[in-house]
């Protein structure tokens, strides 16, 4: 195998095993300060779609396993195998807008702030993924569970298109209307969609005018009260409100008065995605007039929060250059009995940066249709995710037993996993569980369709 082929056909550049830079390569291609020991045979740093094409065929020319990175934010590094190749899609980062149309050609790498920016320019918007530092690659394919779901919905269904390399080599366009399996497969599919998206094409939305936030802080000892308010105060709800619970150490201005938990607390935090002030505070009055919101340790209530903001907040909760640990789990059970089994576990955690989120989707709409038909298709009416965070190499141990103690505790009411931030390299098992059984055999018909040589790594489970 003559790598220096490869290379003369590319405006990027390939590093081997053997390359005094390979190990330093290697371990940028993952987020996560903990890193997988894997190791692919050839890293492909391409610089555009038609590298992309060329290191493909080269990989199926010469029998390698291919997998490709978008930002390397997946918690576990997928993309990370052993052997093969693993194409790097670094470079590839350009964004265009159409604002008369509400669309976009986004290419992979392209952060969350970094499109929020490019849109916030013609007051437009998208159903960004939380955390500002994730790429749209994984974040779509996966499904992508970000802001103001309640309206806009999980943001693979705002995709209209994409740019695809097949696995024959091929940079081709799938939609609704053309290739349409394909399309299928890639809203939702996650690590193992058989192919390699060079650009999104996005469906953008009016960019809402007056972002608020109201968050209350509690002691753990009342999460079971706090569940019990927000469990029924969601069907009061708009739609446009986010909320979501919080299960991690308290903020210094409560720090006193949780020393008995460990100075952890719970803490509901709620976005309305509004265009005024006086709709802000109508969209929060549920939270705002109930009897328990007056009995919180702290709260900040009516404050805005464009992008931005929403964007540092989850910054402070994920800290860079941090060991992680992370995984969820889709529950039908009610919210109350799954969360009151994570109080003693979470007062537990040997790190104070360790946390436990819990997401209560807003109920659907009277009359709402159903969501598209595509590979995503697990859902519940909770999502826990479950996040050990620390920095020291030493406190491994300690910290892996923690997340594992807490996974065994969401067993029983597992319905099912978000492909997007599950281990499906620890337990290759949550891959066919985060889809619905009938989507997953399409999923594996497909990509005998697709990908009947296996050029392409698919999940774990499935590796050949």
């Amino acid at each position: 195998m003559d790598i220096t082929v490869l290379q003369s056909g590319l405006a990027g550049t390939v590093v081997q095993q053997g390359d005094s830079e390979y190990e330093t390569v290697r371990r940028a291609m993952v987020w996560n300060a903990l890193k997988p020991e894997r190791r692919p045979a050839l890293i492909v740093r391409v610089a555009n779609a038609a590298d992309v094409v060329t290191a493909v065929r080269f990989a199926r020319a010469h029998g390698l396993r291919v997998s490709a990175r978008g930002g390397g934010h997946n918690w576990c590094g997928v993309a990370l195998r052993d052997g093969g190749m693993l194409i790097d899609l670094t470079r590839l980062n350009q964004v265009a807008v159409d604002p008369a149309t509400r669309r976009a050609a986004v290419q992979p790498v392209v952060t969350n702030r970094e499109l929020a920016r490019h849109l916030a320019i013609h007051k437009l918007a998208f159903p960004f993924g939380h955390c500002s530092s994730v790429p749209l690659s994984g974040y779509l394919l996966g499904g992508g569970f970000g802001w103001n779901a309640g309206v806009w919905g999980p943001a693979c269904f705002s995709l209209h298109g994409i740019d695809v390399v097949t696995a024959d080599g091929r940079l081709c366009s799938a939609s609704a209307e053309h290739e349409s399996e394909l399309f299928w497969a890639a809203r939702g599919a996650g690590p193992g969609f058989f192919g390699i998206v060079t650009r999104f094409h996005l469906q953008l939305y009016a960019l809402p005018q007056a972002i608020t936030s109201s968050t209350y802080v509690f002691g753990l000892e009342r999460l079971a009260d706090v569940v019990e308010w927000l469990t029924d105060v969601s069907h009061r709800l708009s739609p446009a409100v986010e909320v979501a619970l919080l299960l991690s150490a308290g903020p210094p201005e409560v720090q006193a008065q949780c020393r008995s938990s460990n100075g952890m607390a719970c803490t509901v935090s709620a976005a309305a995605f509004v265009d005024t002030p006086e709709a802000a505070v109508t969209a929060l009055a549920p939270l705002e007039t109930s009897p328990l919101a007056r009995e919180c340790l702290w709260k900040h209530s009516h404050r805005p929060t464009p992008f931005d903001v929403l964007f540092d907040d989850m910054d402070r909760v994920f800290p860079q250059q941090h060991r992680y640990v992370a995984d969820t789990v889709w529950s039908s059970a009610r919210p109350a009995e799954v969360i009151a089994a994570l109080r003693d576990p979470v007062a537990a955690a040997p790190s104070p940066k360790s946390l436990l989120l819990c997401v209560l989707p807003p109920p659907a709409a009277a009359g709402a249709p159903p969501l598209p038909d595509a590979a995503f298709s697990m859902a519940g009416n909770l999502m826990t995710l479950a996040y050990a965070i620390w920095d020291d190499p030493e406190d491994d141990a300690p910290n892996r037993a923690w997340h594992r103690s807490v996974m065994e505790t969401l067993e029983p009411f597992a319905i099912g996993h978000y492909i997007g931030e599950s281990d499906i390299v620890a337990t290759p098992s949550r891959a066919p569980h985060s889809f619905a059984p009938a989507n997953w055999q399409r999923l594996q018909t497909l990509r005998e369709q697709y990908d009947p040589d296996g050029v392409f790594h698919g999940f774990p489970s499935e590796d050949k």
